[in-house]
């Protein structure tokens, strides 16, 4: 097995452990008997538990702002159907697919120490930013107001989802036409 491999392994595993254990009481051994893998192997890939989580985390927001750039590429051809695709409706089913990592980031994590609230901020930073620009360019009203709106309202239905098991997708339809995102 290769060596990114292994560290996917190791990624997919922790991440089924934390959600199941919760962060603080997942042990790195917990992490490595679910990949399979020996315990040092993960001192190869993560230098503590902390830097492992927030490498889950930047792998999914990366995927986040990799689908938002796709779609303001999409809009800056006139393709708007396609780009609001983008931005709007398969981010969000990343986040409902990642709704365990959401859970550990927004129920424990960001608690835990100034780098997750640090990262929280920027996320939420370059999220805002993205959305904001890509409303102003379909030509919505008030895109500031509204971003915040998608923000809060995206959040909300992920808290939903991961407390509630309550499914999430048609609401968020339902918020994306009441904001004129969608006719």
């Amino acid at each position: 097995m290769g060596q990114s491999a292994t560290r996917e392994r190791i990624l997919e595993a922790g991440k089924r452990v934390i959600f199941r254990k919760g962060f603080h009481r997942s042990r790195v051994s917990d992490i490595t008997s679910e990949a399979g893998v020996a315990h040092g192997t993960f001192y190869l890939y993560f230098k503590t538990k902390e830097d492992f989580l927030l490498d889950l985390l930047r792998s999914v927001r990366e995927e986040m702002i990799s689908l938002m750039d796709q779609g303001m590429e999409l809009l800056s051809e006139g393709r708007t159907e396609e780009a609001k695709d983008l931005l709007f409706l398969r981010t969000f089913d990343l986040m409902v697919r990642e709704k365990e990592l959401a859970k550990i980031f927004f129920f424990e994590a960001i608690c835990t120490s100034r780098r997750f609230q640090e990262f929280y901020r920027e996320s939420k930073d370059m999220f805002f930013d993205k959305i904001k620009r890509s409303l102003q360019e379909i030509g919505v009203p008030n895109p500031e107001v509204k971003t915040h709106i998608l923000l809060g309202s995206a959040r909300h239905l992920i808290e939903n989802l991961i407390l509630r098991g309550q499914g999430v997708r048609e609401i968020w339809l339902d918020i994306l036409r009441d904001l004129g995102v969608y006719s």
